[in-house]
């Protein structure tokens, strides 16, 4: 019996025009990072293979969409981009790393990065914009998984279209939680501080992405509570 999983499988773009030291070790501090904070959700800890691949398998598909997130967001910063391929089902067994593991959910994984993502799968073309450097793609034979990339492609393309000063303010709003839209305002500098924020946030869709990721959450636990009752 299977252990339902997410496996996340990310290979770097043009890696052969990098520095292969300074690509490894970014990776290696992706890997580090994840397995720290998560420590209670990953079950393959996340490592880096061929010097340009990072795979781990999360428990937690919540948690999973939200590590493929801040993998793609991290390592965007640092000029990296990404093939991102996002493996549903299950783990054979928990005693595996990233050279030895095996399951529905890896091969899924390594199918949504290598088969559609590198190869240009026709499935994958309505979903990958112009405009964005790194690509991800979820996969499963056990249901319609385009669903899941449909709702990712919407999520990230309001994303994309916003501008820097809309994601100035949400990224404050964001490592400031308990802040008042006025009281980011001030921080920013904005004469009419609570209305501006306001305003920034509501071009952005700011509240409108948070309930379409915490949709695609919910999709995501709903998916793995029926792999699990399926593995019993």
């Amino acid at each position: 019996m299977g252990i339902a999983s997410m496996c996340i499988a990310v290979d770097v773009k043009d890696s052969r025009n990098k520095d292969k030291e300074q690509l490894r070790l970014a990776l290696l501090r992706c890997a580090e990072r994840i397995n720290d904070r998560h420590q209670d959700a990953v079950i393959v800890p996340f490592d880096v293979r061929n010097g340009d691949e990072l795979l781990g398998v999360i428990e937690s598909f919540r948690t999973g969409f939200q590590v493929s997130q801040w993998v793609e967001e991290t390592l965007s910063k640092e000029g990296i981009d990404l093939y991102i391929g996002i493996g549903l089902g299950v783990l054979d067994t928990k005693e595996s790393t990233v050279h030895t593991m095996n399951g529905s959910a890896v091969l899924n994984a390594l199918d949504a990065r290598d088969r559609y993502l590198k190869d240009k799968h026709h499935e994958t073309k309505p979903w990958v914009m112009e405009t964005k450097s790194s690509t991800v793609f979820f996969y499963t034979k056990r249901f319609p998984y385009q669903a899941l990339n449909a709702l990712n492609y919407a999520i990230s393309e309001k994303k994309m279209g916003r501008s820097e000063k809309q994601k100035e303010v949400i990224a404050l709003l964001e490592s400031h939680p308990d802040a008042t839209y006025e009281q980011v305002g001030h921080m920013l500098g904005y004469k009419s501080a609570k209305s501006t924020v306001s305003y920034l946030l509501s071009r952005a869709q700011y509240h409108t992405v948070i309930e379409m990721e915490n949709s695609l959450m919910a999709l995501l636990g709903d998916l793995q509570d029926r792999i699990k009752s399926e593995e019993r």
